[in-house]
């Protein structure tokens, strides 16, 4: 699963049978559920289970996310055939909210120009803006939120959030979505893809922010209407965006590709081997806790 990781270790330790699929890539759901059709148990990372595929899968207890995202899994489905859904809650964040400020620092200090014209022999100093007294609108207040928030106060940025509800106890200042989008120098999704959710961000949306606003997506690719995205960037409607998550992955060829002023990443937000190692652990440690009996309800979805 992971060069210094024992999950699977744990779990052999515990009695399981494991069947070790993690290098490879899945052709459809026939060649995926050969491999899970047995299983009493399956570790899932983004690939997709359909009703179709759940049931079939007739032993089938539990799956357990390595992450906190499931919209890839027919959760309906799950809950009609008595499968249960865990969750490594409190291993992303950080790791998550540590690219949302490379981003921010990409965008506020442009080290990559400085660096371009250095190494081609030219010496130019630019004024950049900096960060310090910018404000940060953070739409989505979980784990990866509240982490981004705590990082970006930090660095004396102004931050604000919106999420389905006010936080009690939370000192950031909670804004309607339409106030901190016009507010914000940086907004930052981090959020879940559902019904309501998806194409939150869509050209009204986009037009209602700063001009010199830039969006940052680490959440799911839908709730962007990336047509409108890039259609906002090259047009000026918003200085520029940085994403990390597509419609369907892996992508090589996103609508998004050819912007001078959008920065792209495989979906490697969460990709820092600290952060690999704890998801690993967490979601097998979920594995023998529900079958003893002794998982903690806050992982269940």
């Amino acid at each position: 699963m992971f060069e210094g990781c024992r999950a699977l270790e744990l779990l052999k330790d515990s009695g399981f049978e494991v069947c070790d699929v993690s290098d490879r890539a899945f052709n459809d759901e026939d060649e995926y559920l050969r491999e899970i059709i047995d299983a009493d148990a399956v570790i899932n990372a983004f690939e997709p289970m359909s009703r179709s595929l759940l049931s079939r899968c007739e032993k089938l207890k539990l799956i357990s996310v390595r992450g906190v995202g499931y919209d890839y899994i027919d959760a309906a489905a799950c809950k009609e055939l008595g499968v249960d859904i865990a969750r490594t809650v409190g291993t992303v964040g950080e790791a998550v909210s540590e690219q949302a400020v490379a981003y921010i620092m990409h965008f506020a200090r442009q080290i990559d120009r400085q660096n371009r014209d250095m190494q081609n022999g030219v010496w130019r100093r630019i004024m950049t803006d900096g960060v310090f007294g910018k404000s940060l609108g953070i739409v989505g207040f979980g784990e990866i939120g509240q982490a981004l928030a705590k990082k970006a106060d930090a660095l004396g940025m102004r931050v604000s959030y919106n999420c389905t509800g006010e936080k009690v106890g939370v000192k950031y200042e909670f804004k309607e979505l339409d106030e901190l989008l016009k507010s914000s120098d940086y907004v930052v999704l981090a959020l879940p893809l559902t019904a309501e959710t998806k194409a939150l961000i869509n050209k009204n949306a986009l037009e209602i922010m700063k001009s010199d606003a830039v969006l940052i997506n680490v959440a799911r690719s839908k709730i962007v209407d990336n047509t409108a995205l890039k259609n906002a960037v090259q047009s000026g409607v918003i200085r520029g965006a940085a994403v990390d998550v597509f419609d369907s992955e892996p992508c090589t060829d996103s609508e998004l590709s050819g912007c001078d002023n959008i920065i792209l990443t495989p979906h490697t937000a969460p990709f820092t081997k600290n952060n690999f190692i704890a998801m690993n652990t967490l979601a097998v440690q979920n594995i023998i806790n529900y079958f003893n009996g002794s998982i903690d309800k806050k992982y269940l979805v």
